[in-house]
């Protein structure tokens, strides 16, 4: 989500594992597949009482929309298995992404165990993401 914000200029870039599209649309999606539950009135209703009680609706918490105007290169990772955060989130995010950006697929994994299903893959491709976009001046 801030990927798309004035960031400071010890941001080289950004690291995104398991992302979701927006607020919104992960709440959506949860709600049927979880709960079996439509998401007109509840999730309405929820952005409105987020509205007024944290300063923000769902549809502001919008990461594709941040992606769009993001100027670091962002590395995506996710888990082919994940089906908290849906992988084709991941697919959208990469393509609205106007920034220099990497997607790290990994088969078998599930929501949040990219890192502990494939361990070695992961930490290569972080080391050589950051080896093309953070020069450390050494």
């Amino acid at each position: 989500m801030t990927s798309g914000e004035s960031l400071p200029d010890q941001v080289k870039a950004v690291v995104a594992d398991c992302g979701y599209t927006s607020c919104e649309e992960v709440l959506k999606y949860q709600l049927k597949r979880m709960y079996h539950l439509p998401s007109f009135p509840l999730l309405q209703s929820t952005s409105l009482l987020t509205k007024v009680k944290a300063g923000f609706s769902f549809k502001e918490a919008s990461a594709i929309e941040q992606v769009k105007k993001a100027e670091v290169p962002i590395l995506y990772i996710h888990g082919k298995e994940d089906l908290f955060v849906p992988t084709d989130m991941v697919y959208e995010l990469y393509e609205k992404t106007n920034s220099e950006k990497e997607l790290l697929l990994v088969p078998e994994a599930t929501h949040g165990e990219a890192y502990v299903v494939n361990k070695e893959v992961y930490e290569s491709k972080i080391q050589e993401f950051f080896s093309k976009y953070v020069k450390t001046g050494r």
